[in-house]
């Protein structure tokens, strides 16, 4: 009998180190393991949950006790029960449904659904959760369809370094420098000179003319020409430029857009997002507001001059309208999106490209 078992236990061994086949209740295996049975089946390991599997690997089979249910290791992952869609899968298919252009999904992921990605997202913050959803509404090109873990992390490393790196988010959802471009504060209030900042002429980039006190020069001039000076002109079109280019500060940023990496001179659209959603109509609304705006005045085209400085802001936008460009004005009395000369010189607040 030892014989038998013997000689038995070396055919199945040759058979399988031939074959890389092994088949019970059947002498012709079709697969590397082939099990035939009429009335019994095949008992994979039973475990208290999936964290009792200290070294998962991509094709495991299991039986959650926890869960009563069959779950697979895929991708680096637990499956859901019965192998559906794990509740991390679930979750990142939703944030790139959401993240959608134009934004016709509104984001309602919440803090509990982030909490369920895989790998654990760190430093989730439960206060946050309306800022995850309008980030993921205004920034759609931050997330692939489905996202990545790696894209929900960065967008929560962000939100967490808003006041470290000089950020604020907008109910908006877009995320703004705090301060204006050439400020060395934040506002303490509408009339605070040192949160006033540079005052730039339309399309031009941090070249030395944006300071208060820069030489003022007659222009028009060529591009390329006109080095540190405020550049002035009293005829129309009233550019600062001998030939007018719309482009100069455009979507995708531009090589003369003024704001650091990463951030852009604003639409007309995004400014004017911002402004309806000011307390009051005017000056007083836009400093209450997130963004904190103050009054700087501006310089006039004609002259350089300063004017209406500590009671009107003006702030200039990406957006051209003919010879002119649009930018967001707020007087003590109102608050409205105009147009104006290119030669004048009005604040910038960046933006988040």
């Amino acid at each position: 009998m030892r014989k038998i078992i013997i000689t038995c236990a070396i055919l199945i061994a040759t058979s399988f180190n031939a074959f890389a086949q092994v088949g019970v209740g059947t002498t012709t295996p079709q697969g590397a393991l082939d099990v035939v049975s009429s009335d019994s089946g095949v008992v994979v390991p039973r475990v208290a949950n999936t964290a009792a599997v200290t070294a998962p690997v991509n094709g495991m089979i299991i039986y959650d006790l926890s869960e009563n249910c069959f779950k697979g290791y895929r991708d680096g992952e637990w499956s859901g029960c019965g192998f559906a869609p794990s509740a991390s899968t679930t979750v990142l298919t939703q944030i790139g449904n959401e993240a959608d252009s134009p934004d016709s999904v509104n984001s309602v992921v919440t803090v509990a659904q982030l909490n369920q990605i895989f790998p654990a997202l760190t430093a989730v913050d439960v206060s946050r959760e309306t800022d995850y959803q309008n980030y993921i509404d205004a920034y759609p090109d931050d997330f692939a369809s489905p996202a990545t873990q790696a894209e929900v992390q960065a967008m929560v490393t962000e939100l967490n370094n808003l006041a470290s790196n000089n950020l604020v988010i907008s109910p908006t959802g877009k995320i703004w420098m705090d301060r204006n471009l050439g400020a060395t504060q934040v506002a303490t209030s509408s009339t605070d000179a040192a949160s006033y900042g540079d005052l730039y002429q339309w399309g031009r980039n941090s070249d030395g003319h944006e300071s208060s006190t820069s030489t003022v020069t007659a222009g028009p001039v060529v591009s390329g020409s006109e080095g540190s000076n405020f550049i002035t002109i009293n005829a129309a079109p009233n550019d600062w430029l001998s030939t007018q280019d719309d482009t100069r500060w455009d979507v995708p940023k531009t090589a003369n857009d003024p704001c650091p990496t990463g951030y852009r001179v604003p639409t007309e659209t995004e400014l004017d997002a911002e402004r309806t959603l000011f307390a009051t109509s005017n000056a007083a609304g836009a400093f209450a507001s997130v963004l904190k705006l103050p009054v700087a005045g501006y310089r006039t085209a004609s002259a350089g001059a300063l004017t209406g400085v500590g009671s009107n802001g003006n702030y200039w936008s990406s957006t051209v309208d003919g010879t002119n460009a649009r930018y967001l004005r707020f007087p003590s009395s109102n608050a409205y999106m105009s147009s104006n000369h290119r030669a004048t010189g009005f604040s910038v607040r960046c933006l988040k490209e």
